[in-house]
This record gives C-alpha cells, structure tokens and sequence, in this order.
C-alpha cells in the first residue's frame, strides 16, 4: 500500500531557488520566508508557498510573516536557509519551534567572523589577529592592537567582501572612518598570499567531499576592479595542498561544531606552501562555484546540502571528465545599457560551458561594490588550470568591449 506519512514540511528562510529544488528532491514540502526585496521574483518564480517578510534575516520579521499566514514555527519538521545573511535566523526559528535546524551556537560560529578566528586560533590554527570594535574614530588604535598597517576592515557578519576594506596607513584609517557607518566592526591583520576556497562536505564530523581552487585575483581586490573568478586545482596535481586542506578543514569544522552539511573555507596560501585560515560559512559556496565543483570533483553541493539538513544518507560522488574548471562574474562598462552579448554567444567562445546573462538593454550597468556584483558569468573548461584561467581573463574582456553603452546625451534622453 502507498505510505500515508506526509513529507517532511521545510521552512528554507531566504530566497534561494535551487535550495527549494533540493529539497523538494528530498521529499519536502517547502514553505519560504523571503524579503520583501524579494517578494515579486519569488512569487513568479516557484509554485512553493511564500510568505513575505520585512528582512528574511530577522527572526521578528519571519515569525510575523508565518503568523500573518496563520502558520507557527512548531509546524516545521525543519528549518533552514541556504543563505548567509538568513543562517542565524532560521537556527533560531528552528530551535523556537522545537524543529531539527542548525544549532544557534554553531550558525553564531558560522556567521560572525570574530568567534570564527577566536574559536579555530584556540585549536591551533593559523589565522589573522583580529580585535571587534564599535566607533569607527577608533579603528587606528584598534589596528595597532592587531600587529599594525596594513590591516583589513570589514562587518562582523559581512559577505562578498562588501564594505571590506584594506587600510595601508593611518591616514587612510581617518579617511575610511569619516564615511563609515557606526559598527561594530571587526579589524585584523592583513594576510599576504593567494587566496583559494575549499568547498565541500562534512557528515559526522568526517570530510565526505573537498575540493580546492585557486581566485584569479583576492576577492578583496574586486573594489580595484578585479575579475573575480577561480579556477578548480586537482588533487592528483597537488597532493601536498590538499593533505595541508584536508588538515585545516578538520581542525576548523570541528572548531565551529559544522558536523554535518557543507561548507565553504577561504584560506590564503603562503610561499611555504601553508595555509592561512581566512573565513568559513555553512553553505554553498556563491558565484558558480556549485557548478565547478559538480564538474571538477563530482558532488552536488545542493543535493548533498540538503539531505545533511534533513538527516538524510549522503548523495554518491560521481565520476569526472578530467580537466580543469572554473568561473568567472562578467562585468560591463557604467551606464545605460544599448545591447549586450547573448548566453549563446558566450557558449561560442573557447571553452565557455555555461552562461548566464543578467543585464539586458534599457538597464543601467554600474561598477561592482561587492564581489557577486555581476553583469553575467560564465563557466569554462580547459585541458589545465593555466587554460582555464586565460579563457576566462579572454572571455571576460570580449564581453566587456562587446556591451554598447548610450552616449551621454542619449542616456539622458
């Protein structure tokens, strides 16, 4: 006979399609709480039940959303979000409703990236010394508690690098603390290196899938007008990268209590070969770093992300193809936008397997702020990362010079 036991009912906060799709594929039904911001393209965007808050962020607002709906959090069998800023509020709507959900104490250690560096420095791991504080006036103080110029500022629960700066002086600390907004804010030390994100998942506690790749440039730099963008780094190339990523994987998940889901790690890399920890999240990488890991190391970051939600066993890694991969966020020039270059003919350029584009004619192009401000990205492939990474570099031009900007008197018209 048909099982009469109703799916597991899933409250997912935020906004976020493909987190929808993986759960449904889970056997779910879905209930999302988005932002108001949000509200139209979720609507027209799912069949899934909607409810609208001010800030999906805030716990305040998504319980008056799920009452407006006559909906309470004890009627969730789970409660989750795939999202950075809405992670803290679904483990504690969850834990208010009594459902399975992300403990607080580990979404806390997730999110705010002071407990982060406190939490895994105690374990040993290499990481910047880093000091919270609340008045912008005070940041040059703040700097020397930390080692000195150069240092780096940024949110304590930031992403994308927004509002992320690098301060080389004490004259640029004045300068950046006469526009800044009231803190707190988090100062810390300015590491030296490349920087690379490891991606993948832990269940029980024990690494399932990890994969490495190398930014085409610090994400930081994205505020200089940096492509950002990474290339996939295959274990057989570099094992001893992968032994010391391994290691500081380990060491920082089980720091933060992340023992099961997947995860998100930026480190910097030394000339020595060791890695520095940078910064961790609980979700799937951003940009399209979901889609090179399916194809560089085999695993779903969404499905995978979604049956460690639900307690589910975990998705098969499947074979590859070989070769490298990697992405990139296309940018066009500033103004009005005339016409711009199609998903098909991004596919024609070499080794372009995917791409999306998201400015149209009739919009205004503006510089990126944050590092997933994009016009459009693409997903190449190559016979190795040096490929990858010049088809890449190529393609992001090509688009660029190809987008037709208004002339300043026809913009105004």
């Amino acid at each position: 006979m048909p099982s009469t036991t109703p799916p597991p009912r899933a409250l997912l906060v935020g906004w976020k399609p493909v987190a929808i799709e993986a759960l449904r594929a889970e056997g779910c039904s879905v209930v999302c709480a988005v932002s108001a911001t949000d509200a139209d393209r979720a609507r027209s965007g799912t069949d899934a039940e909607i409810v609208v808050a001010d800030q999906a962020g805030d716990v305040e607002s998504v319980l008056f959303a799920l009452g407006r709906a006559g909906l309470s959090p004890d009627g969730f069998d789970l409660v989750t979000s795939g999202q950075e800023y809405s992670l803290v509020a679904a483990a504690a709507i969850g834990a208010i409703g009594g459902a399975r959900s992300l403990p607080v104490s580990v979404a806390i250690a997730l999110r705010d990236k002071f407990v982060q560096k406190e939490r895994v420095r105690a374990v040993g791991v290499t990481t910047a010394r880093c000091e919270a504080f609340d008045d912008p006036a005070g940041v040059g103080q703040a700097a020397l508690r930390v080692g000195g110029f150069p240092v780096v500022v940024k949110p304590l629960a930031g992403a994308g690098a927004r509002n992320t700066a690098r301060l080389a002086s004490p004259e640029a600390a004045r300068a950046w603390a006469a526009s800044a907004a009231t803190g707190p804010w988090l100062v810390e030390e300015f590491v030296p290196g490349a920087e690379l994100h490891l991606d993948g998942v832990v269940r029980d506690g024990g690494i399932r899938l990890l994969g490495a790749s190398r930014y085409l440039r610090n994400v930081i730099d994205v505020h200089s007008g940096a492509l950002v963008g990474s290339v996939s780094v295959a274990a057989a190339e570099q094992p001893e990268l992968y032994a010391r990523a391994h290691r500081l994987v380990e060491q920082v998940l089980a720091a933060l209590g992340h023992t099961d889901g997947v995860f998100h790690i930026e480190v910097f890399e030394q000339p020595d070969g060791s890695l520095v920890f940078g910064e961790c999240g609980g979700r799937v990488g951003g940009g399209r770093i979901d889609e090179v890991t399916r194809r560089a190391f085999g695993g779903d970051l969404h499905r995978h992300w979604a049956a460690a939600t639900l307690g589910a066993p975990a998705p098969e890694v499947a074979e590859t193809t070989g070769g490298s991969f990697g992405w990139a966020f296309l940018t066009a020039p500033a103004g009005l936008v005339r016409s711009v270059p199609s998903p098909d003919g991004l596919r024609a350029r070499p080794g372009v397997v995917d791409a999306t584009v998201k400015l149209g004619p009739g919009e205004l192009s503006r510089p990126a702020v944050k590092s997933f401000d994009r016009a459009g990205d693409i997903v190449v492939t190559g016979a190795d990362s040096a490929e990858v990474a010049a088809r890449l570099t190529a393609c992001a031009e090509w688009f660029a010079s190809s987008v037709a900007i208004a002339a300043d008197a026809e913009a105004a018209a």
